[in-house]
């Protein structure tokens, strides 16, 4: 047996050897020690130096057998479960990693270390409000921390609390990344909505390796959703893409770029291919989501809807993996928020704190055409749009948390704002809205589940406009079921035709209750009017808002087209296309679909607004 001294100076030269990244020479005298070695705490030094040469050289299946086996020889050392958690992540095993972080938690280990490593091996075992919840706790013991910001960053998104990515990483810079956390960064950017700068941070990846196919095809995907189809293009023919082997993440791809070129048939043929490439949850839910679109293009309905079923049920699943513990009636539950008397004639007065106009806000059940109308409205020189970002739910949030609040009835809580509470809800909203668009004019604030807001707009925003538009109820139902809205309750409410139906009545009798207590102006317009005598109706909006139509107007969908900013909505491909009545009455050709207790959810409102189930 060697004695302990001269293996402890041996030890150290070989250390040495290690930070000079002489990792496959650390490797052979690791080795040729451990045969021999005898002492226990001298093995497991050797242990460490091999598993930490084995993890440098890229062989992560080895570490982790080392490392595992070094917290066999020393049980109480938490530092080797650590490692081996972090060892288990590398290779691709996250559930073996979060075994191993668990045990480390149990044997005192605490810190950004155990917080970071276990955090993401939940994000990558789908488990994303527990990784959130330990990412946060990372990010608050040292917020400076690349790794910890782009992990935080990266479960937040997952989450869709995309307004609270940029405050993390949105100021690093390509000089203290890795290439790989360039990657993660610039997908990052692209969730925050900071397209251009994503756009220049994928170009300079693929500039340096023009073969990295999983940036091409994220800048593609990207492109494509800024409606710059010729780039996308570009990027989807380059040989690399070719040779690479069909995945999800290409079909997709691949698939939105065909079906948007007029080729929805081979579109199908694509993603048909990638189906059971996918995992289980939100992949697989948009390529489904995808594929319906094609059948829709090809006018098949039934295929379309099989289509639905799947994306669907596969969107509830990412639904759960993110809030397992939200029901549907939780997702509606803020219609309980109302009032049941006028409001009080005080609420009229104007609130006179220096601010911009009160705006005019815009809104419609969801695929009722606000997007159509939104962008009318942003092609006149008077008017700037907020689109789809929610100021006002940030100044709810605010309101909600003040003392006392939820002790008493709406009505009474927004009459019992004083004139400082008045203010510093209104600044906060003008603060949040200037985060997106700088109002120059007048502006609207275009946010279709607005309808559901009314009391607040009314208390805070006296002399607000309403702009409300109208779709014929089975339309919006039908095109609510075939979007994939993200993780914003869209996976549960919108599940089936017949509890968008649902989610319809509900929503709309809430507006019509609501609206009906207040004294605001309300100019309501048919999509289908609009689309069918798109002058004049557009003559009659205008002068609602005591503004003339302009020519730029007329020519909306080119000022769109060139928009270097994402249109924020699933309609977004939709809205670049010049005004037509290619969409109305579709849900005629799904009538089949459509059960009698969806029918009779919606006959009351059709009646309402002047349409007929004929």
């Amino acid at each position: 047996m060697r004695d302990t001294g001269s293996e402890g100076m041996e030890i150290g030269i070989v250390e040495a050897l290690f930070h000079e990244g002489r990792y496959d020479q650390v490797e052979t005298l690791a080795r040729e020690t451990l045969v021999s070695v005898q002492n226990a705490q001298i093995e497991a030094q050797w242990l460490n130096l091999l598993a930490f040469s084995l993890a440098a050289q890229a062989r992560p299946q080895e570490a982790r057998e080392i490392f595992a086996r070094l917290a066999r020889v020393q049980p109480h050392e938490p530092a080797h479960l650590l490692n081996l958690g972090n060892a288990c992540l590398e290779a691709g095993d996250p559930h073996a990693a979060v075994e191993a972080f668990e045990k480390a938690r149990s044997k005192g280990a605490e810190g950004v270390v155990r917080l970071l490593g276990h955090g993401l091996a939940l994000l990558a075992c789908a488990k994303f409000e527990q990784a959130r919840k330990l990412l946060a706790d990372a990010h608050a013991l040292e917020p400076d921390a690349v790794d910890v910001r782009l992990a935080y960053a990266q479960c937040l998104a997952e989450l869709e609390y995309f307004d609270r990515i940029e405050g993390l990483v949105g100021s690093l810079e390509d000089e203290v990344l890795t290439r790989e956390q360039r990657r993660v960064h610039a997908w990052l950017l692209a969730q925050a909505g900071i397209d251009e700068r994503a756009v220049a941070a994928y170009q300079r990846l693929l500039a340096e390796d023009s073969e990295d196919v999983e940036s091409r095809i994220k800048l593609a995907l990207l492109l494509e959703r800024l409606n710059r189809l010729d780039q996308t293009d570009a990027l989807l023919r380059h040989g690399s893409v070719a040779q690479a082997p069909m995945d999800a993440m290409k079909a997709l791809a691949l698939g939105r770029l065909r079906r948007r070129s007029g080729d929805p048939a081979g579109a199908a043929m694509v993603l048909e291919q990638a189906r059971t490439l996918a995992s289980p949850g939100a992949m697989m839910a948009q390529l489904h989501f995808e594929l319906a679109k094609c059948h829709e293009g090809t006018n098949q309905p039934e295929a379309c809807m099989a289509a639905l079923a799947v994306a669907h049920e596969q969107a509830e699943v990412a639904f759960g993996q993110r809030f397992p513990h939200v029901s549907r009636r939780d997702v509606l539950g803020w219609l309980n928020e109302r009032i049941d008397q006028d409001a009080p004639a005080t609420w009229q007065s104007p609130i006179e704190d220096g601010a911009a106009q009160d705006p005019v806000f815009l809104v419609g059940f969801p695929r009722s055409g606000t997007t159509l109308l939104e962008r009318v409205l942003a092609a006149h020189p008077a008017l700037d749009v907020l689109d789809e970002r929610p100021a006002l739910e940030a100044v709810i949030a605010g309101l909600q948390r003040l003392p006392g609040w939820h002790g008493q009835s709406l009505a009474d809580a927004l009459d019992g704002l004083d004139p400082v509470m008045l203010q510093t809800a209104r600044r906060t909203y003008w603060r949040e809205a200037k985060r997106h668009v700088v109002p120059h004019g007048r502006l609207v604030d275009k946010y279709p589940l607005y309808l559901t807001r009314v009391p607040y707009v009314a208390r805070l925003f006296p002399r607000s406009d309403w702009l409300l538009l109208l779709r014929h109820p089975c339309d919006c139902v039908l095109s609510c079921h075939m979007q994939a809205f993200g993780m914003n309750g869209g996976a549960l409410v919108f599940r089936s035709l017949e509890t968008t139906a649902e989610a319809y009545a509900a929503v709309m009798e809430h507006w019509e209750s609501q609206i009906s207590k207040m004294r605001m102006p309300v100019h309501v317009l048919r999509y289908e009017d609009l689309v069918m005598d798109f002058h004049g109706q557009l003559d009659c909006m205008m002068a609602f808002l005591s503004l003339a139509r302009t020519a730029a107007q007329d020519d909306f969908s080119v000022q769109a087209a060139r928009r270097d900013r994402r249109i924020n909505t699933p309609s977004y491909s939709q809205v670049i296309q010049p005004v037509n009545s290619s969409a109305v009455g579709r849900w005629q050709r799904y009538r089949r679909h459509f059960g009698q207790n969806t029918l009779d959810l919606l006959r009351p409102w059709v009646a309402r607004y002047g349409y007929s189930l004929e």
